[in-house]
């Protein structure tokens, strides 16, 4: 079994684990925001499907560009966007083309509305100005040719899709179904939400919250289960029920090596353990099991351990259910304060402050920092291995990075 391993460790597990993807399905356009896309998106046409003007003006042929400065060109007709009749401008003649009309039978050249007048139907240069040919049209499929990717599988859908999906005719789309979370969180002393202490001795859940939020934000459906009392059968009889309909259970707390912790045997029923226990701060007592085509992704009881081991290792799991390459991306800051290491032993991750000063973060590292005190984690994460110093460069993960693929 791999237990008590360093953080590249089990994340190299992760990566090499047996994750298959989820399944596909089919959505309406509008619905498909920050859905993961199943197939490539290719082009149902050129764009532009022939060649079109991109200004107001007169299409004509370059050879009459003498007889336009001298004599004037004839206008023949006027081409708007969407004419479905066929133009010609023959010689010596002109056809005044709007923007994103197709250009004429015969002419190459546009000389936009501001570079001519008009006198008795036909049109002159004005006196400086020059034209050539192509430079207010756009040739057939410079953009994109018929058959072309716009959208690569994989691509997690923007905003901005939405408008090459919209220009393409795409109503419907596959992409990778949400992944189905269930968050079960165990403790005698645990009150939920809304309920009324037994007595001061309890405390409120906000594990489960904050880790239906943060599932949420990642495209999850997520559901919280009731709290589990403190029974190795009630937490087994609850975790078999939520494989049911999940495809990763999370759990929280009964993790340690206390008398009460029931979680961390309880989990190993259900599949490989693929590593118990990382060498990191907050965060040591977590495992991950893999059950086939389901997951468990057992966490401390503690808020702070539960956020931060979900977030190095549930984000990467879920990345690789929908088919994603991810990482966590790293930034660099100037640290405005000592601070000392709470544990040689294990890499951790300091809550800090962070600011922007100049282009460069500068960070300021919380120096009373418990796993319990989950007001302390917001901002940002200071990666330390020792003792750092007011001035030092250091490593640093911006959370707002980890609630996005």
């Amino acid at each position: 079994m791999n237990r008590n391993i360093t953080l590249n460790q089990a994340l190299n597990l992760i990566n090499n684990a047996n994750i298959n993807p989820l399944q596909n399905e089919k959505i309406f356009i509008h619905d498909s925001i920050n859905r993961v896309l199943y197939d490539d998106i290719r082009a149902i046409e050129s764009s532009p499907k022939f060649n079109t003007s991109s200004m107001d003006g007169y299409a004509f042929a370059y050879s009459d560009l003498e007889k336009l400065q001298n004599e004037g060109l004839e206008i023949l007709s006027i081409n708007k966007a969407g004419n479905n009749t066929e133009c010609e401008a023959t010689k010596g003649k002109c056809i005044k083309t709007f923007t994103g009309a197709k250009i004429p039978k015969n002419a190459d050249t546009i000389a936009i509305v501001e570079q001519v007048y008009i006198k008795n139907n036909r049109i002159f240069l004005n006196k400086g100005e020059e034209v050539e040919p192509y430079k207010f049209i756009r040739k057939t499929a410079e953009n994109y040719k018929k058959g072309d990717i716009l959208i690569p599988k994989g691509s997690l859908i923007n905003p901005f899709h939405i408008g090459i999906l919209s220009q393409n005719n795409t109503i419907f789309l596959q992409v990778y179904r949400k992944p189905r979370i269930s968050i079960l969180t165990s403790g005698d002393e645990i009150a939920e939400l809304g309920e009324i202490k037994e007595n001061d001795n309890f405390i409120y859940s906000s594990n489960n919250h904050i880790l239906y939020a943060i599932t949420k934000a990642l495209g999850c459906d997520s559901s919280i289960h009731n709290i589990i009392k403190d029974s190795r059968i009630d937490i087994k009889n609850a975790i078999e029920s939520a494989l049911q309909s999940s495809d990763m259970v999370i759990t929280t707390g009964g993790m340690s090596k206390g008398d009460f912790d029931f979680t961390k045997e309880a989990i190993k029923e259900f599949g490989e353990v693929v590593f118990e226990s990382v060498k990191i701060k907050p965060g040591k007592v977590v495992s991950y099991i893999n059950c086939k085509d389901k997951h468990i992704l057992a966490l401390p009881g503690n808020p702070n351990s539960s956020v931060v081991s979900f977030l190095l290792f549930g984000r990467l799991i879920l990345s690789k259910m929908l088919n994603l390459n991810t990482n966590i991306p790293i930034h660099k800051a100037k640290i405005t304060n000592d601070i000392k290491i709470l544990d040689s032993a294990r890499l951790e991750f300091a809550p800090a402050q962070i600011k922007l000063v100049d282009g460069i973060y500068e960070a300021k590292i919380i120096e009373n920092r418990q796993s319990y005190m989950i007001n302390k984690l917001n901002g940002a994460m200071i990666i330390m291995d020792k003792k750092v110093n007011k001035g030092d460069l250091v490593d640093i993960i911006i959370l707002d990075d980890l609630l996005k693929f």
